[in-house]
């Protein structure tokens, strides 16, 4: 009985290993074709054409930050899995921090609709990379012309910050998976507002951060109307 959950086991971690360097390969895969595309058309057009050389310059770059940001997540949660990444935990004034974060994130589209003051123990700068992937996820999944609201209350000795969008939704069968490598909710939408082709990392690294500061993660969605984000956060 046991050798046959030991074999399961063992078969769900190959599975899992598969699928993870068959994303990865993807990923790498999509931006290197489109630059050596656009390197090809330069190579024989040259800047005759204007328009085309800023579109293939354009795209490129933004191919190459996003192959960028894929090392740099991966790298990241390798180390986190090897216990290489250690917190630094000190007393860290919760809203404090997240005003400084969003006057140095600089979007028109995020504002604080409520803030109240609390301290946490924390490693302050893993916090600001949790913040950064909830606004980056909302922004990326919500249409231009809309805002997402960030909210920090507190009660007793628990702070709850909630993201607020408005944006596309996620559906029930996907609420469960979002924290995945590689997952996204909307299959179908795989560009950020910027041009640049997302990677379905940020929300696990996030849930890991979250998970090393006692932090417990709630999601409410409607498709079409909009995702809440609750952080429980634990206060001192």
């Amino acid at each position: 009985m046991q050798l046959g959950i030991e074999a399961a086991r063992a078969e769900e971690n190959f599975q899992r290993q598969q699928r993870f360097i068959n994303d990865v390969s993807h990923e790498l895969r999509t931006p290197l074709t489109i630059i050596r595309g656009y390197v090809d058309i330069l190579e024989r057009y040259g800047a005759a054409d204007p328009e085309l050389f800023k579109e293939a310059v354009t795209s490129i770059k933004n191919s190459a930050q996003n192959m960028q940001n894929l090392v740099e997540n991966l790298l990241f949660l390798a180390r986190a899995e090897q216990g290489h990444r250690a917190l630094t935990k000190v007393p860290v004034d919760l809203d404090d921090l997240l005003i400084k974060f969003i006057e140095d994130y600089a979007s028109p589209r995020v504002q604080i609709t409520k803030l109240a003051p609390c301290k946490i123990l924390a490693d302050a700068e893993y916090i600001k990379k949790m913040f950064a992937a909830f606004l980056d996820n909302a922004l990326r999944y919500s249409p231009p012309d809309t805002v997402v609201q960030v909210e920090l209350t507190v009660a007793g000795n628990t702070a709850t910050l909630k993201f607020i969008d408005r944006g596309i939704g996620i559906s029930k069968e996907d609420s469960a998976k979002i924290f995945d490598l590689f997952y996204r909710s909307d299959k179908a939408r795989t560009k950020n507002d910027s041009g640049e082709s997302t990677v379905g990392l940020g929300l696990s690294i996030a849930k890991w951060i979250a998970d090393r500061h006692d932090i417990k993660i709630g999601v409410r969605s409607k498709p079409g109307a909009g995702t809440t984000f609750t952080l429980t956060v634990p206060t001192i």
